[in-house]
């Protein structure tokens, strides 16, 4: 009884050891607990902070006034200032000729100086410009040339007597006398397009003739401004030449295919838009003015007006001269283009070759072109000229009657 009672003590102690053993084993091989993850922490951007405006657009009524001082204080309201309202645009009209970029640039900088977002744009009527916010027009700026008195009604002349003797040709004339260098006259082609170029010839002290075609935008207040200083004007008149229409003379051109009653309507159209015109002479025109009988239709129309024809001679066909001689219009011929070649150097050669035909004929008549190599080799030949005492003069000077 007691040997059972042990056997039984001793299997309960091995099975309560193997219990044990079991959970300490199991115990080192389950994973650690880990604690439940937190909550996520959810973070709000900062609200953006909206700066204040310092500077709203600028107020277009006090852009106006400013503009209004601006005009005031450069001038334009001793010319001639008026205001006028159109679907909320105010409009200034100025009595003066629409400005260069320097003008401009005086004008408005006021105006650039309170509100940089200022611009301009060209209006759509001829001298018009507008003064622009954004996208938005508050003002409207209207150039208007002052208006230029109509030349007189045109003296109508007899007709030439018949027959008259024959004069030689200038470039036959007698020589100067000892001493004397002759005279020149520079005929300066092509000018109406601006004033600047206009101002910039005034400014060059030699006496050059100024020749404008009539179609050029500027035309009628370049030739006050020329009248107004002295200078001698004429009607650079556009006329067909060879390969028409491939070269073209521009609008209104004197063309063979027009009848003679549309010539002479034309004619009379560029003495309005070149006032105080003495003369005229030939835009181009290397065709036309191998056509006696059109030539003859526009020295009639001069005659009648008292104008003289100075024949460019653009084609060695040209009978433009001997037509004007024989209907007995004052004419003269062209001796030398200053500027065909566009080179400083080469053209104040040109002009010291001109100097010494004058010298050697007593006169000679050169044409040139509003380049700035022209202006650039005349202003630097001016002490020259007078050094071998040429003398400017204008084209009328050197016409055969």
């Amino acid at each position: 009884m007691r040997l059972l009672l042990a056997a039984l003590g001793v299997v309960g102690f091995l099975l309560l050891s193997l219990i044990l053993l079991t959970y300490v084993r199991q115990s080192r091989l389950a994973p650690p607990e880990t604690p439940p993850p937190a909550p996520p922490v959810i973070v709000k951007p900062p609200t953006p902070v909206v700066p204040e405006l310092t500077q709203s657009l600028p107020d277009p009524e006090g852009l106006r006034r400013l503009l209004r001082q601006s005009l005031t204080r450069s001038g334009y309201a001793d010319a001639g200032l008026t205001t006028e309202q159109d679907h909320g645009v105010t409009t200034y009209v100025l009595d003066a000729p629409f400005p260069d970029a320097a003008e401009l640039d005086t004008l408005l900088d006021p105006l650039r100086r309170e509100a940089p977002e200022v611009r301009l744009e060209t209006g759509s009527a001829p001298g018009s410009l507008l003064v622009l916010l954004g996208d938005r027009v508050v003002a409207r700026l209207q150039f208007r040339p002052p208006r230029v008195a109509p030349p007189p009604p045109p003296k109508v002349l007899p007709p030439p007597p018949a027959p008259r003797p024959v004069l030689p040709p200038p470039t036959s004339l007698t020589p100067p006398s000892p001493g004397s260098g002759g005279r020149v006259a520079i005929v300066m082609d092509d000018l109406g397009r601006d004033l600047a170029s206009a101002r910039e010839l005034l400014a060059i002290d030699l006496g050059v003739t100024f020749a404008i075609i009539p179609q050029n935008e500027a035309a009628p207040q370049v030739a006050a401004m020329a009248h107004e200083r002295g200078r001698e004007v004429m009607i650079h008149m556009p006329m067909e030449p060879q390969g028409y229409p491939r070269a073209n003379p521009g609008a209104d051109a004197l063309l063979l295919g027009r009848s003679n009653e549309e010539i002479r309507a034309l004619v009379r159209g560029y003495r309005q838009r070149v006032p105080h015109a003495a003369g005229g002479n030939n835009h181009m025109g290397s065709r036309f003015t191998e056509s006696r009988e059109k030539m003859a239709v526009v020295l009639e129309e001069l005659r009648k007006a008292g104008l003289f024809f100075v024949d460019s001679r653009t084609s060695n066909r040209s009978v433009a001269y001997e037509t004007a001689r024989e209907l007995g219009v004052a004419t003269a011929r062209r001796d030398i283009f200053l500027d065909n070649v566009r080179n400083v150097s080469t053209i104040r050669g040109e002009i010291r070759r001109m100097a010494r035909m004058a010298v050697k004929n007593g006169e000679a008549l050169a044409i040139c072109h509003p380049y700035p190599e022209t202006f650039a080799a005349l202003r630097a030949e001016v002490g020259y000229l007078r050094s071998q005492g040429i003398s400017v003069v204008p084209a009328s000077r050197l016409l055969v009657r």
